[in-house]
């Protein structure tokens, strides 16, 4: 074994842990089988495995229990002079047992036994209490004797009257007491002549083991010194080979302890290599990912494109396809003409159902920092501006706007309050400008009011006229809260259909925008009910949700 270890320790990092871990097993092995654990006298391993207790505890045969009562007889039917043998404890035991079936709670026997010794209740009472309880009725046991003791216990209770017959019963049966008494002195004499028997023949059984063990120890103690001389002199030898063992355990430990420092370090070494590989690992998986996110979206960026400068070839096809202006478009504008007869009953009835002029900046000041956002300070074009609040707003923060209305009423209190406003129809003005020349185009309570073929191409103006990454902002009616879908949105008599969330989100991104986000506005300002479950908050959701809501889009670039 040493010379193994000195091996081990010449080799230095060639440490073989499983074969060190051999020998010494190996070598416990051959320790356990060569030990001097043989010669261990047989005394010794007794006092070991039983303890010293051996040397004074030899087998007794234990006296015999003193019973002064008999065992209760289990019955369907007793005799009340046989349960009125019992005495005290035993009594209301064997009660409990032959009345109700059933072993006396704490509390009761407790009651009892005080109500008994103090004279208070006889024995005859304790029956009758349990034979007539709620209990003692349902077990229903017979007690021959029982009817007439307990009535004659009853009328002792009586006031004066029962003192009375208590005394002249006392009186009549005094004679019976008399010979009761001598009964009791003589069954007591018994008892004790009983009790005084038992304790003699447990002194003489004790007195005869005293003796016995007495002899037991006397032959302990004779033989005790050979025994404990033998017992030195085999410890002698288990501790010499003990401290043997623990030299070369200890040798076997620093070894083994060495081994275990030098494969702790290679481990330690290994983990910081793989930390290092895992590392690396994950900083290309990181650069693979960032690279692939990067292309992703340039392959959205240019499908949108695609998609957008598609949709411009298609009104351009339209319009070539249209030619010149003819007859009926002339007739149209006639017609027009006769619309703005209309105009300001349009104007009272936005002035009526949007809300004041104050409150609408303040709404539209959500839409301040999209723009800012997206470093946009200039060229911005509102279609359908109204009364013009977006664009005072716009010029109270320094953005340059214009905006297009076809109600002339509107647009003059616009230009009242010095806005740049143009009168024109919105597909009309936006095919009149040139490509890529607008930073932004936002349309307030515009989309709803147009149906679907004029929403489309009213897109692709917009995407054709729009600078690369320029923004698009669309705000509308939210159908989504069951009053606005069902009935609000009908206030205004020119709105042609609600636009559902996903409705406009997917015309917007099939026209090659993309979609940045969907703004939900303006909740309910009403107290909401409750939330206890989820039917209540689809209920909060459905009639006391946002009643607007915006699509926010972008050209690709």
């Amino acid at each position: 074994m040493n010379t193994e270890l000195e091996k081990t320790e010449r080799d230095g990092d060639g440490l073989d842990l499983a074969q060190l871990m051999d020998q010494i097993k190996r070598d416990a092995e051959h320790r356990k089988h060569s030990s001097p654990d043989t010669a261990v006298p047989g005394f010794y391993r007794q006092l070991v495995s039983q303890g010293f207790e051996v040397l004074l505890s030899p087998p007794t045969s234990p006296v015999p229990p003193l019973k002064l009562q008999p065992e209760l007889e289990k019955r369907d039917h007793y005799e009340l002079n046989y349960l009125l043998g019992f005495q005290d404890e035993a009594f209301v035991k064997n009660a409990y047992q032959a009345i109700l079936k059933r072993d006396p709670d704490d509390a009761g026997l407790a009651e009892y036994l005080r109500q008994l010794r103090s004279g208070r209740y006889s024995k005859i009472d304790i029956i009758s209490s349990l034979r007539f309880s709620p209990e003692g009725q349902k077990a229903n046991v017979e007690i021959a004797g029982l009817g007439r003791g307990s009535a004659f216990r009853k009328a002792y209770r009586v006031p004066v009257v029962g003192y009375l017959l208590r005394l002249a019963v006392g009186i009549v049966r005094l004679p019976v007491l008399i010979t009761n008494f001598r009964q009791l002195e003589s069954h007591t004499a018994g008892q004790l002549e009983r009790v005084a028997s038992h304790v003699n023949e447990a002194v003489a059984q004790l007195s005869t083991q005293i003796r016995e063990q007495a002899e037991v120890d006397r032959s302990y103690l004779e033989t005790l010194p050979r025994q404990i001389k033998d017992l030195h002199s085999t410890v002698g030898v288990q501790l010499n080979s003990i401290i043997t063992e623990q030299g070369r355990i200890t040798h076997n430990h620093d070894a083994l302890n060495k081994s275990f420092v030098t494969l702790q370090a290679q481990m330690s070494q290994r983990a910081s290599e793989q930390t290092g590989v895992q590392q690396r690992y994950d900083a290309e998986l990181q650069g693979l990912r960032a690279q692939l996110e990067k292309q992703v979206d340039e392959l959205i960026e240019r499908l949108q494109k695609s998609r957008m400068e598609i949709a411009q070839q298609e009104t351009r096809l339209a319009h070539l396809l249209e030619g010149s202006e003819s007859l009926s478009a002339v007739a149209q504008r006639g017609e027009g003409e006769r619309d703005h007869l209309l105009d300001s009953l349009y104007f009272s009835l936005e002035d009526t159902l949007r809300g004041t002029p104050e409150q609408i900046r303040e709404a539209v000041k959500v839409y301040l920092p999209v723009l800012r956002d997206a470093g946009i300070t200039a060229d911005i074009l509102d279609v359908g501006c109204g009364r013009g609040e977006w664009l005072e707003v716009l010029r109270e923060n320094g953005f340059q706007a214009r905006g297009i209305d076809t109600n002339r009423v509107v647009l003059q209190r616009c230009k009242e309050l010095s806005l740049e406003v143009v009168e024109s129809e919105a597909l009309t003005y936006l095919g009149s400008l040139p490509d890529s020349s607008l930073n932004a185009v936002t349309a307030f309570h515009f989309a709803e009011h147009l149906p679907l073929d004029a929403l489309v191409r009213f897109l692709d103006e917009t995407g054709r006229t729009l600078k690369p990454g320029g923004l698009l902002i669309l705000e509308t009616p939210n159908p989504e809260n069951l009053i606005v879908g069902s009935c609000n949105f009908y206030l205004d008599p020119t709105h042609q259909n609600p636009i559902p969330i996903p409705t406009l989100k997917l015309l917007v991104e099939a026209r090659g925008f993309r979609c940045q986000e969907v703004i939900k506005l303006h909740p309910v300002a009403s107290a909401k009910i409750e939330v206890k479950d989820q039917l209540t908050s689809h209920i909060n959701h459905y009639l006391y949700g946002p009643m607007n809501y915006a699509v926010v889009a972008r050209k690709p670039r």
